[in-house]
């Protein structure tokens, strides 16, 4: 039903830890079912994370030619690309809530229209059965600019480094994302610097959607023994009462809120629970 795209014009801000971080908090806390997307290698960005056993199903060994955006990129070329099999070649996450589709194993020399062709066929087929699709666009090879232009909605991911700052909502801003619905995530923010969101928005005198993601030793931990799929399970269903604002578990909580709000999935979830 809508995309929302992951994105930085810098590297090295996390764009693709964020990515998991806001699949997550979506599909479980809002019960929706979503489709995280690698558009870049296999065993990179958002798998960086993630042991290799959970990109296997129950019944059959994993094997890259068989599954995602390989498989994907045949059945395009084939034209048998559809909402009937695509889930056929993802991988799930959260049983019933959250697929990812895994990278390439080895980008083919494809031109940019066919890459595009591509990313517009999967996107048609993935909104038909997901309620949301979300695209790491942080470290790929495909048109990053391209699927930010279109999607539904984007996630800006930036750090406190006010020189990044100042030529994001300087520069980029006006010249690369005008007129898109977006939201800016401060990523392994510190509420004791002086770049605090108040601040940030003050200087550059931003009103729209901003929050934060603050860093957290336990992620980074988990980032490393690849263990972040059952880090943020835990973190997803604390408590309502044990969750401290400011606290990693309250910038999830945010970034799903606002981020299915600015996609417009809560209006349309509250219509299906009530059968309209």
């Amino acid at each position: 039903m809508s995309t929302v795209t992951f994105w930085s014009p810098f590297s090295e801000m996390g764009c693709s830890s964020s990515a998991l971080i806001g699949a997550y908090a979506m599909a479980i806390q809002y019960r929706t079912r979503v489709l995280l997307v690698n558009t870049g290698l296999a065993n990179s960005g958002i798998e960086a994370g993630l042991h290799q056993e959970e990109k296997v199903s129950n019944d059959v060994v994993y094997s890259f030619e068989e599954n995602g955006w390989d498989a994907v990129e045949r059945l395009f070329l084939s034209g048998s690309l559809s909402k009937h099999n695509l889930r056929d070649y993802t991988k799930p996450l959260v049983k019933d809530r959250l697929d990812l589709l895994t990278g390439s194993m080895n980008r083919g020399e494809r031109t940019t229209n066919e890459n595009r062709r591509l990313l517009k066929t999967l996107l048609e087929a993935a909104n038909q059965c997901y309620d949301l699709v979300l695209l790491d666009a942080g470290s790929t090879s495909v048109d990053s600019l391209y699927m930010v232009q279109h999607s539904d909605y984007v996630v800006v991911v930036l750090n406190q480094d006010m020189r990044h700052l100042d030529m994001f909502f300087k520069q980029i801003l006006p010249e690369q994302l005008s007129g898109n619905n977006l939201h800016i995530l401060i990523n392994k923010y510190d509420s004791h610097s002086r770049a605090s969101l108040s601040n940030i928005k003050r200087s550059f005198r931003y009103k729209e959607s901003l929050s934060a993601i603050p860093y957290q030793t336990g992620f980074l931990d988990a980032m490393n023994r690849r263990d972040v799929a059952r880090y943020l399970q835990l973190e997803n269903w604390s408590e309502k009462k044990d969750v401290r604002k400011g606290s990693f578990s309250d910038g999830m909580g945010e970034l799903a809120r606002l981020v299915m709000d600015g996609a417009g999935m809560r209006t349309v979830l509250k219509r299906l629970e009530r059968g309209a």
